[in-house]
């Protein structure tokens, strides 16, 4: 009935790929976007929650969501640092830091697996495409 329906199809390949990605960066104690987000700021220290929201393409309220549950478990901190005080930053902390390679790790596994399954071509092909889909129906 939806074989040809890409957001039936869309959804059905993502929720696989969530469930993947979910087994994967389980052992750290993270969901897939937390792991990411806990990436950006490892690679970015003192990225804004607005920066961060950005290069995620989330909200921030989402993203301060993700900040609040990583604080908690003390892998980042937020620092005030500008006149606006409303603004802050954000740091790995040194638990958050241990975290960098494990990370890097898991992420590299994740893709060489997921090429190996599914093909290097097709797999950068597809997100190509879905780059691709995306910015043309973001730009409408």
């Amino acid at each position: 009935m939806f074989e040809q329906c890409l957001y039936f199809n869309t959804i059905k390949f993502s929720r696989l790929i969530n469930s993947i990605w979910e087994e994967a960066f389980r052992p750290l104690g993270l969901s897939p976007s937390h792991a990411y987000a806990m990436q950006f700021i490892l690679e970015q220290p003192g990225i804004s929650p607005k920066n961060l929201a950005k290069e995620m393409a989330l909200n921030v309220s989402t993203v301060t969501r993700f900040i609040d549950s990583l604080a908690a478990k003390q892998l980042v901190k937020r620092r005030k640092e500008n006149k606006d005080k409303r603004e802050c930053s954000i740091y790995p902390t040194n638990t958050g830091k241990k975290l960098h390679t494990k990370l890097q790790s898991t992420s590299k596994t994740l893709y060489k697996n997921i090429r190996e399954q599914l093909g290097a071509d097709e797999v950068n092909n597809m997100v190509t495409l879905i780059k691709d889909f995306t910015n043309k129906i973001d730009s409408e």
